[in-house]
């Protein structure tokens, strides 16, 4: 498993999920249509999962159980 910056991780993720809710990609500027394509793949390196979708998911997940971790 790669070593995760999860401060790093969380602030992808939270970077991201504007852009879930965006009309289209098309209606955004160009920096943040490049954003919209860098997030995803850099989160994609950082969880080494090359679909982007399952990529933010785990993302997600790991995120959760580092907070569950905390919690205990």
């Amino acid at each position: 498993m790669p070593l995760i910056d999860f401060h790093a991780l969380c602030n992808l993720v939270t970077e991201y999920e504007p852009f879930l809710t965006a009309a289209t990609p098309q209606t955004l500027g160009a920096p943040a249509r490049c954003r919209l394509e860098d997030v995803p793949y850099t989160v994609c390196v950082y969880t080494d999962i090359r679909e982007p979708r399952e990529a933010m998911s785990r993302a997600r997940r790991l995120l959760l159980d580092r907070a569950r971790s905390a919690q205990a």
